[in-house]
This record gives C-alpha cells, structure tokens and sequence, in this order.
C-alpha cells in the first residue's frame, strides 16, 4: 500500500505581515489617489513580496474589500438605541465619521469607480460589502416591524437599498454632504 501524498497546507498568515499589508494599503491611498495604487507600491510600504498579497488576496480589490471592512468593522454598525430612528441615525453618524475622517471614503469611491469596469471589483464589492453588510441597515428596521415600531408593509429591504445608494451616491459626488443632518433627513425620509 502506497503512502498518500502529503497536501498543500493552506497559505498561512503572519499575523505581523497581514497588518503591515492593511496599514500599508491604507496609507497608501491617504497619500494619494485609490486608482493610482499598485499592489507592488503597497508591498513595498508593508516590506513584504507582491507574491504573498497575492497569495492572500486575488487582486487589488478584494484587498481593499478587507481594508474597508477593517476600517469599518461592522460590530461599529451594530447599536441598539431603542428606536430605528435611532438606531439608523447612529449607524450612519458612525459611518459618515469613518468615510470622512478615515480614506475609508476614498477606498469606497475607488472601489465603486473600479467596479464599473473591472469584473473583479464588481464581485468583490458584492460579496463584501452588498451581501456581506446588507444586514447592518435591514436588521434594525426589520426588528422594527416585529416590535410595532413601523408599518408591517414597510419594505426593510428596499430602505436599506435606498439608504445604500444614497450614502454611496455622496461618497462617490458630494462627501461633504455626510454629516449628522444628511443623517436625520435621510433616515427621516426613509422611515417617512
């Protein structure tokens, strides 16, 4: 009987070098332009071989993927004020912070201008940040509607689309415009 051939372990990461690689990422779009960042400039900034982002992660956009979702971790999206009102108006308070005071807003527009074009950057976005996040806007207003709080006809999905597109239209145009008032007026709308 023939011994069986040892498996590939999968890629391991250095815990130091997956840090170095998302701070080098993150700088490298504070000083410039997302479209401008190659993975070869992010490597050199983290001191590591383009090959092991690589191995890591199959293109630029699925790095940046983690990079926003490191930026914007999700348990940050995760409140419980007692109201949807509330609720949402936080979530997007804290959001609208870290797109503005962090290049979480730059990497977003980079990321959607990329995807208009580049197949990979389309799913990568989907996976990541439509499916993978979705549920941060759709879960509060659907515990809404199961405690009375909104309208059982009330389209929780359809909320969470709009506030989506509405957030990612200012991000992409007018990022000024992401204060605490765009906030109140958009979940104001949203819930009207």
């Amino acid at each position: 009987m023939l011994a069986a051939a040892p498996q590939p372990q999968p890629a391991r990461r250095s815990q130091a070098k997956h840090r170095a690689i998302l701070r080098a990422a993150v700088a490298a779009v504070a000083d410039g332009r997302f479209a401008d960042v190659t993975i070869d400039a992010i490597a050199l900034r983290a001191g590591v071989g383009k090959q092991t982002i690589y191995r890591w992660w199959p293109s630029k956009p699925a790095l940046y993927v983690e990079v926003y979702a490191d930026l914007v971790p999700p348990d940050l999206l995760s409140v419980d004020c007692g109201s949807a009102r509330a609720n949402l108006e936080e979530v997007l308070g804290r959001l609208f912070r870290r797109l503005t005071e962090t290049p979480a807003g730059a990497i977003l527009a980079g990321l959607l201008a990329l995807a208009q074009t580049d197949p990979a950057a389309k799913a990568a976005i989907t996976d990541g940040l439509v499916i993978g996040r979705r549920h941060l806007i759709q879960d509060p207003l659907r515990s809404a509607v199961a405690r009375g709080e909104i309208d059982p006809a009330f389209d929780a999905d359809w909320a969470a689309e709009t506030i989506t597109a509405r957030t990612w239209h200012a991000v992409l145009l007018a990022p000024d415009r992401l204060t605490p008032e765009f906030a109140r007026r958009l979940v104001a709308e949203t819930l009207r």
